[in-house]
């Protein structure tokens, strides 16, 4: 088997797809690389929060009167 030119492609192939470099995403890896395991392990918790910074930031930015409109037409919608 080991004489076997289809074995040898298939292990070079093999090789050659099992190395992958590490994922980088320029200066933002450290940030990310701590913090994709908080979704992972707790995906609730971290929703709760992004939705809580969400809110907060729209309430900043459009006021309670926009906001609501905002919520009764998503409402109408779905």
């Amino acid at each position: 088997m080991k004489n076997d030119e289809f074995y040898k492609q298939l292990v070079a192939k093999m090789e050659e797809i099992s190395l992958v470099p590490p994922q980088t995403i320029g200066p933002f890896t450290g940030v990310y690389k701590r913090i994709v395991p908080q979704f992972k392990v707790y995906p609730w918790r971290s929703a709760l929060f992004l939705a809580f910074f969400a809110i907060t930031l729209l309430y900043l930015l459009f006021g309670t009167r926009l906001l609501v409109s905002v919520a009764s037409l998503l409402q109408y919608g779905f």
